[in-house]
């Protein structure tokens, strides 16, 4: 089952400048994974990698094909669409 998941960041208007640190200079982009655990280790390699806070984090949205069939949260857990979460 190939997937592929959305990095994804924007400004937290909660936040003056809109992020914690330095702005990111990574950008957005969607990855291919095997696995749900691989796309929410992507994940937070990648909220890791960027110091972002869970208002900064856009991405998450897992796909198969061009059907969304979950998303993975700041905390790296998998949700299904339905709202439960994939253990």
């Amino acid at each position: 089952m190939s997937l592929e998941v959305t990095l994804k960041h924007a400004k937290n208007p909660d936040i003056p400048g809109g992020y914690w640190g330095d702005t990111p200079t990574e950008g957005s982009s969607k990855v291919t994974v095997e696995t749900m655990q691989e796309a929410a280790k992507k994940c937070l390699d990648y909220i890791k990698r960027n110091g972002l806070g869970g208002g900064n984090w856009t991405g998450g949205k897992v796909f198969q094909g061009k059907k969304q069939v979950a998303r993975v949260s700041y905390n790296g857990r998998v949700w299904a669409m339905d709202g439960t979460e994939i253990g």
